[in-house]
Parts: structure tokens; sequence; C-alpha cells
């Protein structure tokens, strides 16, 4: 995601904030429109199924819009709702993957043996079985060398153990703290404190 400087709200922007808070914004007629051209184009993608180039041919046709906007609303309707085109793949994948057992129950259950296989192999091919998921990542075992940066104080401290030979941190010159137990069932009052 790109961090944009705008100078002043745009139209997308005050359409978003509507939606996240609906008496934050006073949208214009013309806001209004284009807030409906969005919700229009989202809900022929995600209700009625339609392929984007389909969805952009329905809104120029129904809101008399050009190609140019019609496009524009379709990218904006996927930034402010979220993009179904990129789980799209994904889900398909999941939908054959059903269908397929469901064929392959079917044809074992009538005992057509050759339909049952051809869809096991439908079903198998839309996964990767020869790629193995146990498979080790050489970089993962190489050796990381860490870098830590300790205060000037804690280090100039360490150095001073260090050179007497063994380190007993028990020993190491902090100083301990006032401290009471709190019970977080007992509320406080301003007297105790």
């Amino acid at each position: 995601m790109d961090i944009v400087k705008f100078t002043k709200d745009n139209v997308f922007q005050r359409i978003k904030a509507w939606y996240i808070d609906e008496e934050s914004v006073e949208l214009s007629p013309e806001d209004i429109i284009r807030k409906d051209r969005l919700m229009h184009i989202w809900s022929l993608r995600i209700n009625n199924k339609y392929s984007p180039a389909q969805a952009v041919k329905i809104v120029m046709r129904d809101h008399s819009v050009s190609q140019a906007t019609a496009y524009r609303d379709y990218s904006l309707a996927m930034e402010l709702f979220g993009s179904i085109d990129k789980i799209n793949l994904a889900a398909e994948r999941m939908v054959l993957v059903e269908n397929y057992w469901n064929l392959y129950l079917m044809a074992l259950k009538k005992g057509n043996e050759e339909s049952a296989r051809k869809a096991l192999d439908s079903y198998t091919a839309l996964f990767d079985f020869d790629h193995k998921e146990s498979t080790v990542d050489p970089k993962k075992l190489e050796a990381s060398v860490y870098k830590l940066n300790l205060p000037r104080g804690a280090n100039n401290m360490l150095k001073a153990m260090f050179e007497g030979g063994v380190v007993d941190f028990n020993k190491i010159g902090a100083e301990d703290v006032s401290w009471k137990n709190v019970d977080e069932n007992v509320e406080e009052t301003e007297d105790d404190e």
C-alpha cells in the first residue's frame, strides 16, 4: 500500500469515511451517485458472479457513464470493499476440489469405476503432491549472527564485569526498588497512596 498525500479530500476518501462512520461526512448528491455505482459494481461481482468486463459493461449501460469512468469506478470499488480478483483463484480451486470429490463419490456409488478414476485424477491434479511439504530450507539451518546494541551504561558495566573473569550477575551493582504486592480484587483508595 502506497502512502499518498492529498491536499484535499477526494470523492473516494469521503465515501470511505462515510462507510467507516456515516455521521462523520456529509456526502454531496454527486458523491451519493458515485457511492451507489461502487456498490452496484461490487454487488455485480459478488452476488451475480459477473466478470470484471461484464460488470463494467453493465455499469456503463445502467448508469450512462463512459468506459473509462466505469473502469475507474471498478478499481475504486475493489479498493473500497476488497479485491475479490486476488482470492478468486483459491476460491475456484476449492469449488473444483469439492465438485470433483462429489463426482468421484457418485461414480463410486454407481459402480462406474472408470468415471470414478477420471474424477479422482482430476481431483488430484488440483494438488501439488510432488512437492513435499516437509522439505528443509537450507537457509534456515545456517548459523545466524545477531548484533545486539546495548545502552552505553550497560555495555560499560558488562565490559568491567568480563575483565574479572567469572561473571556473577547477582553482583552487578543494581539496586532494589521498593515495591508492594497488589491484589487485583481490592481497589486502592487515595488514602493508601
